[in-house]
């Protein structure tokens, strides 16, 4: 039997309590009640998108208590301490300094754990961390991804290109590790340990290569009757309540899709397009340019009996869309659309778009083309993806004039 962690009692404060706030640049707002947050976040999206609001409200529903340990993603840059020991951590705010992190109120608790783990792991094995102004060195960042749903966790090391002769020794003792942390209430499994590479020598994190070092690839989570597979190289929501925050509401601003034509613009492994197939959508079209996203949106697609989901492998500027959807659902990065994703869209001719935003000010610059060119906004929400950071989760509904 696995060690169980001891359940904690409610806490009565309303903010949480981390001794590393105000080193940690991780979260800005921990300290103040998520009420306060909500209204400042409502109030700022309502202030910049004005123009394209006539006068609507953001909608968003605000939780009974602050939200705690909901974040299924870890990435800690790895650096050298002064004895060129390998440490890790979350840089200080606006600075590459790492705080060493014991604890954290926003991360799954076991995450938080398996990251000193590997920690641990890294100096025992005296993996040389690299250093951006020198080149020099091997690892760069340590990463696990959590899915909620099943409990299952790919984790990994991110090194710069060449050969990581500890990679096999890494991943036997991590694996070891991860069987010996105590969990809570929902049981953990680490299911793969991964060699991530980087081609980049900068400060940039993220592997552009993913090699399998002990057991799987990819992770497997259950969300709303739904099976989603997850590669290391696939991007996926961090929250564990996204299913409730955003893809709930998202479905309801859908509308009823039954029979109608779909396309899902940075459909990733098929967040949106495989919730509406569900639905009933006569055909869904998943637009993205990632492979390995790509591979787990055909299969996902397939595993789910979704036979009117297909995916196209194509960048969404310069995707052959289908012509006049019934809806078009874009999630682009915080960058946003931009003027080329701005202008597919129009060429498009969709009936309704749903805009999923994970930047205001983006999503900003591309209502004021959008609605300049015959569309209105006719519903927005705010979904609190980043609780105790000033970063934001909007979704809009546009419509066709005349629609």
């Amino acid at each position: 039997m696995r060690p169980r962690r001891a359940q904690p009692t409610p806490d009565p404060d309303a903010t949480p309590k981390c001794r590393h706030f105000g080193t940690c640049g991780g979260c800005s707002l921990l300290d103040q009640p998520i009420a306060w947050q909500l209204h400042d976040k409502v109030a700022a999206a309502e202030k910049l998108l004005a123009p394209y609001l006539a006068g609507q409200r953001i909608a968003f529903e605000q939780p009974d208590r602050a939200p705690r340990h909901f974040r299924t993603r870890l990435l800690y840059p790895v650096r050298s301490d002064r004895d060129g020991l390998p440490v890790v951590g979350i840089y200080e705010f606006q600075s590459h300094k790492l705080v060493r992190i014991e604890e954290c109120k926003t991360q799954d608790v076991w995450l938080t754990d398996l990251g000193k783990a590997m920690e641990t792991i890294l100096r025992e094995q005296r993996v040389q961390p690299y250093s951006p102004s020198s080149q020099r060195g091997v690892a760069k960042a340590v990463w696990a991804r959590l899915a909620s749903g099943t409990g299952e966790v790919l984790a990994g090391v991110v090194t710069r290109p060449g050969t990581f002769p500890q990679g096999p020794a890494f991943a036997e003792a991590l694996t070891k590790a991860a069987r010996e942390l105590p969990y809570g209430r929902y049981a953990r499994e680490l299911v793969g340990v991964v060699h991530s590479i980087s081609d980049r020598d900068d400060e940039f994190l993220l592997g552009d290569r993913h090699v399998p070092l002990r057991g799987r690839d990819h992770v497997v989570d259950r969300r709303d009757d739904l099976d989603f597979r997850v590669s290391a190289g696939s991007f996926y929501q961090v929250h564990a309540g996204a299913s409730a925050l955003l893809y709930a509401p998202a479905m309801t601003l859908c509308g009823d899709v039954k029979g109608q034509r779909i396309v899902d613009g940075y459909g990733g492994v098929g967040g949106f397009g495989l919730r509406l197939a569900r639905r009933g959508a006569a055909e869904v079209t998943i637009v993205e340019d990632n492979e390995a996203a790509c591979r787990d949106a055909e299969h996902n697609a397939k595993k789910n009996g979704l036979a009117n989901a297909r995916v196209l492998p194509q960048p969404y500027a310069s995707a052959q869309l289908p012509e006049k959807p019934d809806l078009l659902v874009v999630d682009p990065p915080r960058a946003g659309l931009g003027e080329k994703g701005v202008q597919r869209t129009l060429r498009s001719q969709p009936r309704r778009i749903l805009y999923v935003a994970c930047a205001a000010d983006s999503l900003a610059r591309d209502l004021g083309a959008l609605c300049a060119n015959g569309y209105r906004v006719t519903a927005a929400r705010l979904c609190d993806l980043f609780p105790h950071t000033e970063h934001v989760e909007l979704v809009v509904r546009l419509e066709a004039a005349g629609s």
